[in-house]
């Protein structure tokens, strides 16, 4: 089993949506296993004696990589070879591993039934002896045959190799291509709504590739993007990848709301707006 994350709740100005990401392989039948998969090696040293890498994983992997939960779970661990030797950006909505296809597609990244090195492969809810979470994996290599290479990893300490046969029962659902990004942060405004007296409260998500887990920047601009002049603007910080956040305003009436990620100074990319709405003050 393989276990993505989970956030904290917290109460006040900044209160923490809590997200529970589960993905899971459960162990196939005897003869699924047989005929559809095989296990090339099983922990890092192991893999690592038989010349499979884990890619510098087995020294960081209680770190939390695209705001995964840390440790052994295979999201953490994808997530890692997609932020190091490359860039690739956390779309919205990839909580859980079997969530990871709808997300892809929703962003607008490539997701596909055909295999290629470095492509994601995921297993939605169930599918081919994957539990209620899902699960996902990186694709090393795919053979002549048709079939693939991937390394994985799952909740309970299980670094492994696998070899995949085409088709068969332990196939995943599909591939997601990631592309390369630039580095800046990416996400998305969910929503925004009056809360009463002034209140104004908005809910976004947001990473960046190129940064670990933890404080993310934030400025919102009421009445127009933050350059114009006469708007009401505020900043706010965030440690998580999906938020929500009360902020009082002196704006009053219909406006229009703008929320931006703020680009971590340093590094590459920019600052990001992530989303307008429209959205009534009282």
């Amino acid at each position: 089993m393989c276990i993505a994350h989970r956030l904290p709740r917290v109460v006040g100005a900044l209160v923490a949506v809590v997200m529970i990401m589960v993905g899971a392989v459960v162990s196939a039948t005897p003869a699924q296993a047989a005929s559809s998969s095989t296990t090339l090696c099983k922990g890092f040293s192991d893999c690592v004696g038989e010349g499979r890498t884990h890619s510098g994983y087995a020294g960081v992997y209680r770190g939390s990589f695209w705001n995964m939960r840390s440790g052994h779970n295979c999201t953490n661990y994808v997530a890692y070879r997609l932020t190091h030797g490359r860039l690739a950006a956390r779309p919205a909505g990839a909580n859980e591993a079997g969530s990871w296809g709808t997300a892809a597609r929703r962003a607008g990244i490539p997701v596909t039934r055909t295999p290629r090195v470095g492509a994601v492969a995921f297993w939605r809810a169930r599918h081919h002896g994957a539990s209620s979470g899902g699960h996902v994996a990186y694709v090393e290599a795919v053979r002549p045959d048709g079939s693939i290479v991937i390394s994985e990893d799952h909740l309970g300490g299980t670094f492994m190799w696998r070899v995949l046969r085409k088709n068969g029962g332990a196939w995943p659902s599909g591939f997601i291509q990631f592309p390369q990004s630039d580095g800046s942060p990416s996400g998305k405004l969910l929503w925004a709504q009056s809360a009463g007296d002034g209140g104004l409260r908005l809910s976004g998500t947001a990473g960046e590739p190129d940064v670990a887990a933890g404080q993310r920047e934030y400025v919102v601009s009421v009445g127009g993007p933050r350059e114009a002049a006469g708007v009401e603007t505020f900043q706010f910080t965030t440690p998580y990848f999906r938020f929500i956040r009360l902020k009082t305003l002196r704006t009053r009436g219909a406006t229009t709301m703008y929320l931006y990620a703020l680009n971590t100074p340093g590094t590459a990319g920019t600052d990001t707006l992530l989303g307008t709405t429209p959205v009534t003050i009282s």
